[in-house]
């Protein structure tokens, strides 16, 4: 835009120079042409003779040639600019004489030029003012609002759609129905959101009571059937207690949209909330799951909710019992600013590529096929780690495998001894 306003300020000057030259030209020819004239009628009637004085600037001279009309043409001469002309005497008509006038115009050429030169230098300054007013007026009425509102928009949440809607009383006039547009699709935006996280509450929990009603009825029916009917039994125990963590955690992942998780911060020992995991855990595969031997130096201390902490564990030793036949370790290690739980397998691991992807909601690596999963295990433990200000990290097992990491931050050093 600016560039344009300042091409459009060139091209008229430009325009200008060319038209005042035009015109200083045209007039410079039509001086001449009353000078000729002037001496024509002066030597026809006797009332000039040549030569002419020099003090004049004009020279006058019989010359041979013949009878034509030519235009003036302009030469320069020992740094003079000479305008000179031909044309026949009405008292020699017949003969082959021409009068040859020539005009010194340098003193007109030279004011011409400083009169462009002047032209010239308006034009520069006009250019500079143009491009500073431009940018003044650019910067209060165009990039002043729009960071403005920028700014506004980036205060807003996906929980807080509706609420703060942008004041467009205090826009400028030509962001104004802008404003006005983004506060109807924010309020239909929010109205959206609503309805989406009523339903999905109301569907976790409505679910829930089923789930529960069928899981403790399956456990009841395994004492008083047979052997046979207590295997199904067993299988559709297992498969609502499956289905009744799969909405907890669709519920977690709701709440987290929302932004209304809830988290209860406290200082815990890493060694031991591992040691809880690996008790809670180890009934899955009491003959892979293993504790690695304990850290050697003085542990820090980490803050984390204990509870998600654990639901973390839970979903990263589910996701390498699934996905490896070998042993599963759970380890603990630290360095000077980081404690990391380590939940290491003796799988295919996660190939590097892949390993941002499977972090996401229902996206599953190469490595998973053929084996039954939903898809969202690590993107909990991802989401709760996030939440508690920690990181999911993936890396590899120096013997092969997978080496799933929940990191920490330490704020505050070891407890002294």
């Amino acid at each position: 835009m600016q560039s344009t306003s300042l091409l459009a300020v060139v091209a008229g000057y430009s325009a200008l120079l060319a038209f005042g030259s035009s015109l200083a030209g045209a007039e410079r020819l039509e001086r001449h042409q009353r000078l000729v004239e002037q001496i024509r009628s002066g030597l026809s009637t006797g009332a000039i003779s040549l030569p002419l004085p020099q003090a004049l600037g004009v020279q006058a001279a019989l010359v041979p040639g013949e009878s034509r009309n030519a235009s003036p043409t302009l030469s320069l001469i020992d740094g003079s600019y000479w305008l000179t002309s031909r044309s026949a005497l009405p008292s020699l008509v017949a003969s082959s004489v021409l009068l040859e006038v020539r005009q010194n115009i340098t003193s007109s050429i030279q004011s011409e030029r400083r009169d462009q030169l002047l032209l010239i230098a308006v034009a520069g300054m006009s250019l500079l003012l143009v491009s500073l007013l431009f940018r003044v007026v650019l910067w209060r009425g165009l990039m002043k609002p729009l960071q403005s509102l920028s700014d506004e928009l980036s205060r807003l949440t996906a929980d807080s759609l509706g609420q703060q809607s942008l004041d467009p009383v205090g826009q400028s006039r030509e962001l104004q129905p802008i404003v006005e547009a983004f506060n109807q699709l924010q309020s239909r935006l929010a109205e959206a959101w609503q309805r989406e996280r009523r339903f999905v509450d109301g569907v976790a929990h409505e679910l829930r009571t089923p789930i529960t009603v069928i899981s403790g009825h399956a456990q009841s029916l395994q004492v008083e059937l047979h052997e046979a009917s207590q295997a199904k039994l067993a299988l559709i125990g297992a498969e609502a207690e499956r289905l009744g963590e799969l909405v907890t955690v669709m519920l977690d992942l709701a709440r987290s949209d929302a932004g209304r998780l809830t988290l209860e911060l406290e200082s815990l020992d890493p060694e031991l909330v591992l040691l809880d995991a690996y008790e809670r855990l180890q009934a899955l595969a009491p003959d892979r799951l293993r504790l690695a031997p304990p850290f050697e130096a003085e542990m820090p201390r980490i803050t984390a909710d204990a509870e998600r902490l654990q639901q973390c564990l839970a979903a990263l030793v589910d996701n390498a019992l699934a996905y490896s036949a070998g042993k599963v370790q759970l380890a603990v290690s630290a360095s000077s600013d980081v404690v990391t739980l380590h939940v290491r397998d003796q799988g295919p691991g996660i190939p590097e590529g892949e390993r941002a992807q499977v972090l996401e909601r229902f996206v599953r690596g190469s490595t998973s096929i053929g084996t039954r999963g939903s898809g969202i295990g690590l993107a909990t433990g991802k989401l709760l780690m996030e939440a508690m200000q920690g990181e999911l990290r993936i890396g590899d097992v120096p013997e092969g495998g997978a080496d799933l990491q929940l990191r920490f931050k330490i704020l505050a050093p070891p407890p002294a001894q």
